[in-house]
């Protein structure tokens, strides 16, 4: 009757298996991706949180801003009306200037484009998005 090799490597393999308990291992591994997942998933989802947050607090900064800017200018253009006794004058004068510095924004747009861009840049890699 011959010897059956089958069983005694079946049963090396297995008790070589059991010794360094691959299965355990493996399942171990798998927890550990899984877990390194996970966290990842969480770090970009607390950047994301930040971000918006950041992003509402900055909006609504610059409503107030906007609003405090927009009565700067009609207080100038009013105050500018009583000081020349017309009516029409200091609201003339603020839209002129507006329209000088509209002119030299135009101007100058393409230089001021790449200082946005280059800020932008800056701000995203430091972010780290």
């Amino acid at each position: 009757m011959p010897y059956n090799y089958n069983f005694y490597f079946m049963s090396l393999k297995s008790s070589i298996s059991d010794f360094f308990k691959f299965d355990e291992l493996k399942d171990n591994f798998i927890k550990l991706i899984e877990a390194k997942f996970e966290l990842k998933k969480l770090e970009i989802q607390e950047k994301l949180e930040n971000l918006i947050t950041d992003l509402i607090v900055k909006i609504a900064v610059g409503i107030f801003l906007f609003l405090a800017f927009i009565m700067g200018n009609i207080l100038l253009a009013v105050g500018l009306n009583i000081l020349l006794d017309n009516s029409w004058y200091g609201f003339g004068i603020v839209f002129v200037m507006y329209l000088i510095i509209s002119f030299i924004v135009f101007i100058n747009r393409n230089a001021l484009l790449d200082q946005v861009r280059k800020k932008v840049n800056e701000k995203v890699q430091s972010s780290g998005f």
